[in-house]
């Protein structure tokens, strides 16, 4: 249940389970859930996006427009559409 808090981890959660998903900065992640029933750290990671240049390089392969929303808080207020 832990893992379904969390907007980065439920996403790989689900690709993990074949569930159909919009490009995002973690497509393509799968993990098993770790003992203690969380994503292991290094792939969490993986999903995450910290830099500039992460955020160019995620957008190569999502194409335009990109949303970028905060992982963690907000409720949705600090979505931000990008169009170029």
């Amino acid at each position: 249940m832990s893992v379904l808090g969390d907007k980065i981890a439920a996403n790989i959660l689900a690709q993990t389970a074949g569930v159909p998903s919009i490009p995002w900065s973690g497509e393509g992640l799968e993990a098993n859930l770790g003992p203690d029933g969380t994503i292991p750290e290094d792939i969490f990671r993986k999903g995450t996006v910290s830099t500039v240049e992460q955020a160019k390089e995620a957008i190569k392969s999502i194409g335009f427009p990109v949303m970028i929303k905060a992982s963690e808080g907000g409720g949705g207020k600090g979505i931000r559409m990008v169009q170029e």
